[in-house]
């Protein structure tokens, strides 16, 4: 239950000096005549009967009536959530590294980097359709960047691609981590969403020089998009294949993004869930509330219990003038 407009709780310093007459009343009971003891008939008591004595605690209804009242002009409502969703929804544009380090190296006893890139990338997918507002893009790289697809909110399409499309040996081998991430910015101009964000993941160091990763993280704090960066350390240096864990740390903290390091599967299914995690918190919920008015319930019961007060002074406990 919750109180549409509370302040008017501060009605309940009306009660406080009904209280004090009410109290005060009771201590001042008293017969409304005094009569003569008569020679020879038996003493009266001077002690007053029960009906005397409880009477001024009639007063107690009146006094929960008005309780009643004022918590009846506060507005309780009883509230049920009916749905809860995203405020607004969240333009991702997914950047996957597809270079030959990635399909060789293992990530786990029975995976290389790149099927447990595509199982991870498929279940953050299906967790954003979900959401059912979310727009994705997705963007592979070597040598070069290519762009799979533009946001959208078909994301069983995404899904697809994820599965098929991601791959590596499409273009020459490389690692254009700053022009893919370039390319992905790019999908983003325009995007008028709650929250743009871009998740890059790749195993190796960028050695295209066209745009370095420096560059395409000024343009993505210039633009306002956040970079998350997922790194993929080998645990054995393999010839020729490069590991800059410091820039994809740098791509992060210049965007307002964050860098996950990811050695296994289970770390890298972890990243992508506290991405998810954290850009719903940025967002907020929105949330789709039924309100039920419980006002004229207590004004009944108030109602209820001064005709009770006044049924109970006009029969038993009624005084004589």
């Amino acid at each position: 239950m919750r109180f549409d407009d509370p302040a008017l709780f501060a009605l309940f310093a009306l009660i406080l000096p009904l209280l004090w007459l009410l109290r005060r009343e009771t201590r001042l009971v008293r017969p409304r005549y005094l009569l003569p003891q008569l020679y020879g008939a038996p003493p009266l008591s001077s002690r007053p009967s029960r009906r005397m004595r409880t009477l001024p605690w009639l007063g107690l209804l009146r006094v929960l009536a008005l309780a009643l009242i004022v918590i009846a002009a506060s507005r309780p409502q009883a509230t049920t959530v009916e749905a809860v969703k995203p405020a607004e929804g969240i333009d991702i544009v997914l950047v996957i590294d597809t270079s030959s380090s990635m399909a060789t190296a293992r990530l786990d006893d029975d995976a290389t980097r790149m099927e447990g890139a595509r199982r991870v990338a498929r279940s953050f997918v299906a967790q954003r359709k979900a959401n059912g507002n979310d727009r994705i893009g997705l963007v592979m790289f070597q040598r070069r960047a290519l762009v799979l697809s533009p946001l959208t909110l078909d994301l069983d399409a995404i899904d697809e691609m994820v599965e098929v499309s991601v791959r590596s040996g499409l273009i020459p081998d490389g690692t254009a981590l700053g022009v893919a991430t370039m390319e992905a910015i790019d999908l983003l101009r325009g995007s008028d969403a709650a929250s743009r964000i871009v998740v890059v993941l790749t195993d190796g160091e960028n050695n295209v020089p066209d745009i370095t990763p420096n560059q395409s993280a000024a343009v993505a704090r210039a633009t306002g998009v956040r970079l998350y960066t997922i790194g993929l350390p080998s645990n054995v240096q393999q010839v020729g294949v490069g590991f800059n864990e410091l820039t994809l740390v740098y791509m992060a903290d210049e965007t307002g993004g964050v860098y996950f390091r990811a050695t296994d599967a289970r770390e890298l299914a972890a990243a992508y869930e506290s991405i998810s995690d954290l850009e719903r918190e940025r967002v907020g919920d929105e949330v789709f509330l039924t309100t039920q008015e419980l006002a004229p319930w207590f004004l009944l019961a108030a109602g209820v219990l001064v005709v009770i007060e006044i049924a109970m002074r006009s029969s038993w406990w009624r005084r004589l003038p």
